[in-house]
């Protein structure tokens, strides 16, 4: 009798169905163990900026103090003991006024001594001058009474002089800013007494590096100046007027200086002497976006945040339902980015960038293609040191007038034409 095969399965097609269950099996438990450790995975903490609107200024920043154009120090010109000194520190003076006195007893004696002697020189002279044109005498004896006669005039004109010395005036209308002498005390011709400036004539040097020199000969005397008077505050500054440029370079310090006048500087408070921060302003630009260097990594990388939409293996417990769901997610990009404008704060990015979110902190410990925890989006600016304005920060110096941090999603359509 022979046996036949038909109706039963290959021992080959049970094997190779078996491990077909098996691999789909593997599969799904994969893609659940993947989505499990997809939602354990660690998501790198990072705050995140958004590019500011407004204006950005390269600016140069000098230290230096004010002077005042004019800067007497009033001394005696003969020496004595000093019965009077009535001004002090603070006091407005005049042009003449006497300020001090050195005693006149010797010089008084000294004149009267001179006078004498400059009667009596030329009363001979007058009677010798007579005699000569009537032949009297001889030439050489009118010459030497004549000799006689000019030095006895310049003897008495010297003592009234010195008389008149004693009386210490005031060279120009001023201030005294110093008292340097003492009512009583003995003082020598040159001795300083007291020392006299004009507050209306208020001036600032700056020393600038020679690598400069030839920008400013060719915009120094139209560039922006502004001065910053940390005494008086951060909210008060001053515009200068162009005085002078040095027309050589200090071989000491390889620098040259520049000279500006401060415009009603004693009505607000300006006085010599005062620490001041000359702020020149080299190039400005207008209407554009800009972030803080900060957010420039190593490697002149620009790290920004990207969303990707994900597709998992979803699972709920309690009822048994699977299946695959989409998620939005947010990773780790960047780009190799080189500002042409810059200062010591900010860079300007393109207009193209102006909506992308850029990381801000953290972006020196992430990769390429990592999940990220956005702990928060910063959206102050990173200096505020400006000069006069509110709306002005940052500065190699740089100050950046911000208008407002905004991407074109937020900003009103107020507000971006008042910027455009």
């Amino acid at each position: 009798m022979k046996l036949t095969n038909k109706g039963k399965i290959s021992p080959v097609k049970i094997g190779v169905f078996s491990l077909l269950a098996l691999l789909c099996v593997i599969i799904i438990i994969s893609i659940a163990r993947k989505e499990n450790s997809g939602e354990n995975e660690f998501l790198a903490p990072v705050i995140t900026i958004k590019p500011f609107h407004g204006g950005l200024e390269k600016t140069l920043r000098i230290t230096s103090q004010v002077e005042t154009g004019r800067l007497i120090t009033v001394v005696p010109r003969v020496g004595g003991t000093l019965v009077m000194l009535n001004v002090k520190a603070g006091d407005e003076v005049n042009e003449n006024q006497i300020l001090a006195e050195v005693d006149s007893a010797p010089y008084e004696l000294t004149l009267l001594q001179a006078q004498s002697a400059f009667l009596t020189a030329r009363s001979t002279f007058e009677r010798f001058s007579q005699l000569y044109q009537s032949q009297g005498v001889s030439r050489q004896n009118y010459e030497e009474v004549r000799m006689s006669f000019e030095v006895a005039r310049a003897q008495f004109e010297l003592a009234q002089l010195n008389m008149d010395y004693t009386k210490i005036r005031a060279p120009m209308n001023a201030t005294v800013l110093m008292r340097h002498g003492t009512q009583g005390s003995l003082v020598g011709a040159g001795t300083p007494l007291v020392s006299l400036g004009d507050l209306d004539d208020l001036r600032v040097k700056a020393a600038i590096p020679e690598i400069h020199y030839r920008f400013f000969t060719e915009n120094w005397e139209t560039m922006s100046v502004r001065l910053l008077v940390p005494a008086l505050g951060a909210d008060v500054s001053f515009d200068l007027t162009p005085l002078s440029l040095a027309p050589y370079v200090s071989p000491e310090n390889r620098s040259f200086l520049v000279e500006y006048i401060i415009p009603q500087g004693a009505e607000h408070g300006l006085r010599p002497g005062m620490f001041v921060n000359v702020i020149f302003i080299l190039e400005k630009r207008d209407n554009i976006y800009f972030l803080p260097l900060k957010v420039l990594a190593s490697e002149n990388k620009l790290w920004y945040v990207t969303e990707e939409t994900q597709t998992g293996f979803a699972q709920q417990t309690g009822f048994a339902q699977t299946g695959f769901a989409q998620t939005e997610v947010t990773k780790s990009q960047y780009m190799e980015f080189i500002p042409d404008f810059f200062n010591n704060d900010y860079f300007q990015i393109p207009f193209e960038l102006r909506d992308i979110e850029f990381i801000f902190e953290g972006q020196h410990f992430i990769t390429v293609g990592q999940r990220l925890n956005i702990l928060s989006v910063f959206n102050e600016p990173v200096s505020s040191e400006t000069p006069g304005s509110s709306e002005t920060h940052g500065s190699l110096e740089t100050h950046g007038s911000l208008e407002t941090p905004v991407s074109s999603e937020t900003s009103s359509p107020e507000t971006q034409g008042a910027s455009e």
